[in-house]
């Protein structure tokens, strides 16, 4: 149990920092010095932020920053005291995190945020590689995603006459299975069961009733992005249903995706009804290209299966398609991801997603590694794995989003690759928070962006609950 002192209202920030070297600790608020284990005190002062380290009632290391605005102009007081923490724990226990003390889901708003105020690229690298620890592969990709989602944003609202572009997440939480890794709000069950038809009934409802508050607010859609769960296991009747609503209630988007992410979902009629109805960008995401991964994370379909809904859509006519890889699946070796992500871009998609696997608690992974402790690779293994494809793609991709999650192999990250001009507008908008997002469905997070403020809406999850509630309304 590692404990944590202050004399103001950052525990969050201190604790977030103290999970950076303790992940599997529990971490509580203490009220005082004690002689048994850690604690971590952190003093703050009109002029200073101080960190002490404790262990067994002994100091192992101090730190202290100023908080004056001369002495660190890119750093707010959130932040001091964050660094503080992490530099004397980083002198008391040691840790080599990629990422350093830039913690947070999206670390390159933060360097947005410096170019802004004017700082130089220069600068900027070296804040985050001396003052936050980042590793000068990450530092760089942090500012190459930051200039990135500035120059997406800016053709976002550049497109637009009126100031007001938003995107809309559409959530259909439904699989037809459960992957190993999953913690995402999705019920498994077949596509004709009768809690499909009544969670479309009141997707529609919820549909009609954010495109009025969206018309009230002068919103103009320039994205829809629909999710899931695995929206193509949706029966065509029922799709058709989905997309017929929403193109009578939203006008006509700049990009319309769908995730038709399991390939076990995917037909031809299918794919023929989204392109009827404007859907320009979709995903075919295999996660990866080993039948015996494949069986091992609970999905039911093939390597071929993958292939052949890949073609299908390029048969149809889809110019913008994603494929998903997840790096760090159980015995994956370095020769599957170099084979994976060699298949892959040999069918050229314009996207190709690259994910770090993150243990959820909720998922069945846990149990599973209680049983194969050993079945996943290290992060030393990770970063090897993340180069060769970094380096892979280097030709014909280039890096446009970026975002973190918690509990990830090695501290790693999500990174979106995209050819030049076909980047996802929705991917950055809601990620990089740049602009109003209006979710719809069991699960879905409205954002509304003003500003620097951010507010932010959440629907149930349970897509029964979800059901009743908008049945009485």
């Amino acid at each position: 149990m590692i404990k944590l002192i202050q004399n103001h209202k950052y525990f969050d920030e201190i604790y977030t920092v103290a999970k950076l070297f303790f992940p599997d600790e529990r971490v509580i608020k203490g009220l005082e010095i004690c002689h048994e284990g850690y604690v971590i005190e952190n003093v703050l002062d009109a002029t200073f932020s101080k960190t002490i380290v404790y262990n067994n009632g002994t100091v192992l290391a101090t730190y202290e920053m100023s908080i004056e605005v001369e002495a660190h102009p890119f750093l707010t007081l959130r932040r001091i005291i964050m660094l503080t923490v992490y530099h004397a724990l980083q002198i008391a226990v040691g840790t080599d995190t990629p990422w350093g003390a830039l913690t947070g889901i999206r670390p390159s708003k933060l360097v947005r945020e410096w170019l802004d105020k004017g700082f130089s690229d220069e600068e900027i690298i070296k804040v985050l590689q001396n003052t936050f620890c980042c590793k000068e592969e990450k530092a760089k990709l942090a500012l190459t995603i930051a200039y990135a989602e500035k120059r997406i944003t800016q053709r976002i609202y550049s497109c637009y006459n009126v100031c007001k572009p938003i995107g809309i997440y559409i959530s259909i939480p439904f699989c037809p299975t459960r992957c190993i890794y999953c913690s995402f709000n999705a019920e498994h069950k077949p596509a004709y069961v009768d809690i499909h038809k009544k969670y479309i009934l009141a997707l529609i409802d919820e549909c009609i009733e954010k495109s009025k508050y969206a018309q009230e607010m002068g919103y103009v859609v320039n994205s829809i992005y629909i999710g899931g769960g695995t929206p193509t296991v949706l029966s065509l009747d029922l799709l058709k249903q989905t997309l017929e609503t929403i193109s009578m209630v939203f006008n006509k988007p700049m990009e319309y995706t769908v995730e038709a992410g399991r390939p076990d979902t995917i037909t031809t009629e299918k794919l023929k009804l989204l392109k009827q109805y404007g859907v320009n960008r979709i995903a075919v995401n295999p996660q990866t290209l080993s039948n015996k991964t494949l069986a091992l994370i609970g999905r039911k379909h093939t390597v071929d299966d993958f292939f052949n809904a890949f073609n299908m859509a390029r048969d149809v006519g889809f110019d913008c398609i994603n494929v998903d890889l997840i790096v760090g699946l159980p015995s994956e070796t370095i020769d599957n991801i170099s084979s994976s992500i060699e298949n892959i871009i040999a069918l050229s998609p314009e996207n190709i997603t690259i994910h770090t696997l993150a243990i959820k608690r909720a998922s069945l992974l846990n149990e599973f590694l209680q049983k194969q402790k050993d079945s996943l690779p290290d992060a030393f293994t990770i970063e090897s794995m993340l180069n060769i494809i970094a380096n892979q793609l280097s030709c014909e991709y280039a890096p446009y989003y970026l975002y973190r999650q918690k509990n990830m192999i090695g501290l790693f990250e999500n990174i979106g690759y995209s050819k030049p001009y076909k980047e996802c507008l929705y991917n950055v908008g809601m990620m990089a928070e740049t602009q109003t997002i209006l979710g719809i469905g069991a699960g879905a997070v409205s954002k509304f962006v003003e500003g620097t403020k951010i507010t932010r809406e959440f629907n149930v999850k349970n897509a029964g609950i979800y059901i009743e509630r908008r049945n009485t309304k």
